[in-house]
């Protein structure tokens, strides 16, 4: 048995619900990916900021001869592969990297030729910050596609509902039923 649709709903309906789901979901995607890389860009920046300020201390203490501290090193394990070559060749990087477990932006630079002098900053405050903010853009974009294609599909309605009336009238009068009305009450004078 062929289930029916309400009298009112039909193909007009049917396409501008599509329509405007399809419209709410690339825009909340858009502006979800346009807040994610935003704000990663900044949490990033400010986490390579504090992790090159932090080897620029090493570095100084490294070559005074002082004793480095906690979370810096020469060739420390744990230092990405990449990173390493990056410092021995000459030049100063950095990297985000799981160590121990846990997500570390990573900081290096030359130490007496072949060797990385390198400092690790915990990053895991940032991604669950990263993390949060995601949860929070897919919780809200589902929340606002469903309010618009709610508030859409009630204003599609009503004016599905009328062009309906009005083509069912039409038909009659067609048929020849030249009585047939609209009986719109915003037509009456």
């Amino acid at each position: 048995m062929r289930r029916r649709l309400p009298q009112w709903s039909g193909t007009l309906a049917v396409k501008a619900a599509a329509f405007i789901t399809v419209m709410c979901c690339a825009l909340a995607a858009l502006l979800g990916v346009l807040v994610h890389v935003q704000v990663t860009n900044q949490t990033v920046g400010q986490a390579r900021d504090q992790a090159l300020q932090r080897l620029t201390q090493a570095a100084e203490r490294y070559e005074a001869g002082d004793t480095l501290r906690r979370g810096a090193g020469v060739d420390p394990p744990g230092l990405p592969r990449q990173l390493r070559e990056l410092a021995v060749a000459g030049d100063r990087g950095t990297m985000v990297a799981d160590f121990a477990g846990r997500p570390t932006m990573w900081a290096a630079g030359p130490a007496d030729g072949d060797r990385a002098l390198a400092v690790a900053v915990d990053y895991s405050q940032q991604a669950r910050t990263i993390a949060g903010l995601d949860r929070a853009i897919l919780w809200s974009s589902g929340l606002a596609i469903g309010a618009t294609l709610l508030v859409g599909a009630f204003a599609v309605t009503r004016v599905t509902r009328r062009l309906h009336t009005t083509a069912r009238v039409a038909r009659r009068i067609s048929a020849g039923d030249l009585d047939a009305r609209v009986n719109d009450p915003r037509a009456d004078p």
